[in-house]
């Protein structure tokens, strides 16, 4: 360093050792300096650089308006660190470009204002961008950078903005907290410490025993399972976050789950309630045998239908589950007509005494109608009146028969319980989950000839009360 104005040892030290390209431009916006790292990088012998302008040193394309920003620049000096976000790039003697970033200071050498440029070649960094933003964009799953030490969300992918349902935009310059309900934030922010103290871990649905999940500008609640790495990008240590929307795994589990408690159920239901009609049977064939009286086959017949009952039930509630496909308008009248005839008795009559529509879906309600249908033949008997009703809040199911006392009004859905021994105890928990499936409630109070009454509510009918009542 030998320019009057320049001669601080330490100064003159980082002009000559600077990994980075030096040059010093004046007014004019002529090099008058350029130091030894100016040959690696752009090909010229620093001396050869002196004298020339600036743009010399930049893209052919750029340099028609490059000296009105030189005098911009001068009008109004300031600094500018590298880092800038500016897309920039400089030229090589061969002709080649390539990218760089480029501070700028402003200096008073010998009573004159210059500029001391520092351009460092960042073709690599660029590299890793287009490798790292390559790789963000091919991901299956929503991917966020974040700061480690701030957690400042620096950079998402499409698969995140679908995820929360918000544009790049609003969630770049967010933090990591504002992905998760904001009472859980202490919960989070200990996660997104744990990962960053880690370096990073395998994918994650569950911290400190409870669910993650990812909240959508909408106010939803999405399962998450989280997986992170932690890296450095042009000298800044980041975090990426992979977030996978696990709803549909979550949604299998419990339906899988469903089955395996209704298995449960139902295991104990048939160890105990078909043990009791195979010992009748076998007990009446033994009778028989020993005693050439063929009228004990009509008990043995009569636990065979037992048992057949048993199973069609058992098969009903784990084969076709009760989960509801599709809600459409049904017609009362036409639904309990239909399941009506699936009962068998000849004296009993279904009255429809206010026809009208429910919303249901029309597999799943017939299971519900007809195991009533069913209960109120096996408690009311074979003559047994039953009566079908819209109401306000749904519709309703009574029959003529012995009616349910209200000290067991509460036992009668459980799995297996009834009051009658020939009865499978399992068709009341056919309508319960049919009931739960739709989001709607039942109740059970006394009808109006002492018989029982189900009440439906929340199967929303449009109540036509002007219709005639039809009895079958």
């Amino acid at each position: 360093m030998t320019r009057e104005g320049i001669e601080d040892e330490r100064l003159a030290a980082y002009f000559d050792e600077s990994p980075d390209a030096i040059v010093v431009v004046d007014t004019a916006g002529r090099i008058v300096q350029a130091n030894a790292r100016t040959r690696a990088i752009f090909g010229y012998d620093p001396d050869d650089l002196v004298g020339s302008p600036i743009e010399r040193l930049v893209p052919e394309r750029y340099r028609p308006d490059h000296p009105e920003k030189v005098e911009q620049f001068f009008t109004k000096p300031t600094a500018r660190s590298m880092g800038a976000g500016l897309e920039l790039e400089g030229q090589h003697a061969d002709g080649s470009t390539f990218p760089v970033d480029v501070s700028l200071s402003p200096i008073i050498v010998a009573g004159e204002l210059e500029v001391v440029a520092a351009v460092r070649d960042i073709t690599y960094q660029r590299s890793l961008q287009r490798r790292y933003r390559s790789l963000l964009e091919t991901a299956p799953d929503a991917a966020v950078v974040a700061d480690v030490e701030t957690g400042e969300i620096l950079d998402v992918n499409e698969k995140a903005t679908e995820l929360f349902e918000r544009p790049e935009a609003e969630l770049v310059g967010g933090t990591t907290l504002d992905l998760h309900p904001s009472e859980d934030a202490d919960r989070y922010r200990a996660l997104f410490e744990s990962h960053v103290a880690s370096g990073g871990v395998a994918a994650t649905s569950e911290y400190e025993g409870e669910p993650l999940c990812a909240l959508t500008a909408s106010g939803d609640r999405v399962p998450i399972e989280i997986s992170a790495n932690v890296t450095t990008i042009n000298g800044r240590r980041v975090i990426t976050g992979i977030f996978r929307d696990i709803s549909l795994r979550r949604a299998h589990e419990r339906a899988l789950e469903s089955q395996l408690d209704r298995v449960e159920t139902l295991t104990h239901v048939l160890a105990h309630d078909i043990r009791n009609p195979l010992n009748v049977a076998s007990g009446r064939v033994a009778l028989a045998r020993q005693t050439a009286d063929l009228d004990h086959l009509d008990a043995v017949a009569d636990a065979h239908t037992r048992i057949e009952n048993i199973v069609s039930d058992a098969l009903t509630l784990i084969r076709d589950g009760f989960d509801v496909e599709h809600v459409e308008p049904l017609e009362l009248e036409a639904v309990a007509t239909d399941c009506w005839q699936a009962v068998e008795t000849i004296e009993g009559a279904l009255v429809v005494e206010t026809p009208g529509t429910i919303e249901a879906d029309p597999r799943r309600i017939r299971h519900l109608f007809e195991n009533l249908f069913r209960n109120s033949v096996e408690h009311g008997g074979a003559d047994v009146t039953v009566t079908v009703s819209v109401t306000d809040e749904g519709f309703a199911v009574e029959d003529d028969g012995p009616g349910i006392p209200s000290t067991i009004r509460e036992q009668i859905f459980d799995p297996g319980w009834s009051t009658n021994t020939g009865g499978t105890g399992l068709g009341l928990t056919i309508v319960t989950n049919v009931v739960a499936a739709h989001g709607w409630s039942v109740a059970v109070t006394e009808a109006t000839e002492g018989g029982a009454r189900f009440e439906f509510s929340g199967a929303r009918p449009d109540v036509d009360t002007n219709r005639p009542a039809k009895a079958d």
